[in-house]
């Protein structure tokens, strides 16, 4: 896959606050790689870059108001624009905790869909706060 750095929102450190505690207000998104620019690229960027970890990441969509009314779990989809995953460069440091996707599908899962594939096919899964102690209590 091939990305054009026009694709990629560049998120500056300040973006997300540090204090938040519960789940509101709270982005989630696939991390694809994480990584650090070399030293050169302020120059190649025409910008300063701190000497940090980055990562590059696909976003979902806000979380819902309401939770399914069934379990209880609240359903994301990726994010799409112009046909493609919205996307972002953000510091590693923003990132604040693992979250547990539960895929939604019908009345049976897809054959083709793997736990290596299923991130990638599908498009709409389900937040589970019921995977640690701590998912509870930041997600109810």
């Amino acid at each position: 896959m091939t990305l054009q750095l026009s694709e990629v929102r560049w998120l500056p450190p300040n973006v997300v606050s540090q204090t938040m505690t519960t789940i509101t207000g709270c982005s989630i998104a696939q991390v694809r790689v994480v990584f650090q620019f070399p030293e050169n690229a302020s120059g190649l960027l025409n910008c300063d870059l701190p000497k940090c970890h980055f990562a590059y990441v696909e976003w979902f969509s806000k979380i819902s108001g309401t939770p399914d009314r069934n379990h209880k779990m609240f359903k994301i989809t990726r994010l799409f624009q112009d046909g493609h995953r919205v996307a972002s460069i953000i510091p590693l440091s923003r990132i604040r905790r693992t979250v547990h996707l539960l895929p939604k599908f019908g009345q049976t899962a897809p054959r083709d869909w793997t736990s290596s594939t299923v991130l990638e096919r599908c498009n709409t899964f389900y937040l589970n706060q019921l995977s640690d102690r701590h998912s509870y209590i930041t997600i109810c």
